[in-house]
């Protein structure tokens, strides 16, 4: 497949893992032979971004590519123009709507209420970083987005990235997989798994990190009376009454600041926001920052910048920093 060359500058392109290389050509095969909704499944830390922006350059026609989280949208933006290809940004988040590139990086936030500025016959991709999100309800966000790109389109060809590919309360979100087994139900948006990379392999290929496991937070904090909600969660102020102003947090944090000692980047996972800021108070306080949902955007992005510039050494969040937040130094994560 060609790649436009008008906002094309001279620039090697980044050099994809083979794994990378593998699944970017199992999507073209895909997509020669049939218009069917296609998954490719990668663990957390395996390069999404780099599969989306290759696939991105190989279009003949325009691309939107969809997440719904901002720090997604500008992570795959940011692939994108390693290849020294320009594209636009459509995010409310990231204070930019431009829709005329030939390649196009939106949030489904912004992009489901601006449908008219993508009434374009031209777009003949549509990529879903994230697509476990796709819902099968037909007026949901990402729905509404689909149905209008093959208004438009009717040969749009939608791929979807993501590395859980199974919901609890869905199964598996498409119905086969590329080694011939039907996993999910016949009523999946997404039809085929056409490629997937399983995390032992990464380990073993040492593209990601043996994980060491301790367990010193669970056997301090007892957990054992709380009742999860039907989908799965846990209430916030039972979380409280075990975890805020437990006696066993000053000793916690002690450990992970010793185990912290020849690290770079710590990221530390709290329970509920007062749990967080009683956790900042036992840190170093001019090494460690706190974002929560109720962080201001410009104080937020001040705290991740001096995270990553390693200006902090440590990182708590409650729920934040989940998806689409990639920080490579990061060495060790303690989730309490």
């Amino acid at each position: 497949m060609p790649v436009c060359g008008s906002d094309k500058v001279l620039q090697p392109p980044p050099t994809l893992r083979p794994y990378q290389q593998e699944a970017v050509r199992r999507v073209v095969a895909h997509f020669r032979t049939t218009h069917d909704p296609a998954v490719v499944v990668l663990p957390t830390g395996s390069g999404k971004s780099l599969v989306i922006a290759e696939l991105a350059r190989l279009a003949r026609g325009r691309v939107l590519v969809l997440a719904h989280v901002r720090e997604l949208v500008e992570q795959n933006h940011a692939k994108y123009r390693a290849y020294g290809l320009e594209a636009d940004i459509f995010s409310a988040g990231l204070g930019r709507k431009e829709s005329s590139r030939q390649v196009v990086f939106g949030s489904v936030q912004s992009v489901v209420r601006h449908l008219p500025a993508f009434q374009d016959d031209a777009f003949t991709l549509l990529v879903i970083d994230e697509c476990h999100r796709v819902s099968l309800e037909a007026d949901s966000s990402y729905r509404q987005v689909i149905d209008h790109l093959r208004g438009c389109n009717p040969r749009l060809k939608v791929l979807g990235l993501t590395a859980t590919p199974y919901r609890l309360g869905q199964g598996f979100i498409y119905y086969r997989h590329y080694h011939g087994m039907v996993r999910g139900s016949e009523d999946c948006f997404f039809r085929d798994c056409v490629f997937e990379q399983p995390l032992r392999l990464m380990v073993k290929q040492g593209y990601l990190a043996e994980p060491r496991r301790v367990d010193a937070a669970v056997e301090r904090y007892d957990f054992s009376q709380l009742m999860p909600s039907m989908a799965g969660l846990f209430r916030e102020e039972e979380l409280n009454r075990v975890v805020a102003g437990s006696r066993a947090t000053p000793g916690i944090i002690a450990e992970v600041v010793e185990r912290a000692r020849e690290r770079r980047g710590v990221m530390i996972f709290a329970a509920t926001v007062a749990h967080a800021e009683e956790i900042v108070a036992y840190l170093p306080s001019a090494e460690a920052g706190l974002i929560t949902g109720a962080t201001p955007s410009a104080e937020r992005e001040r705290i991740i910048t001096a995270f990553k510039t390693r200006e902090l050494k440590y990182l708590v969040n409650v729920a934040v920093l989940t998806t689409g937040f990639d920080a490579p130094h990061v060495d060790l994560i303690a989730i309490l």
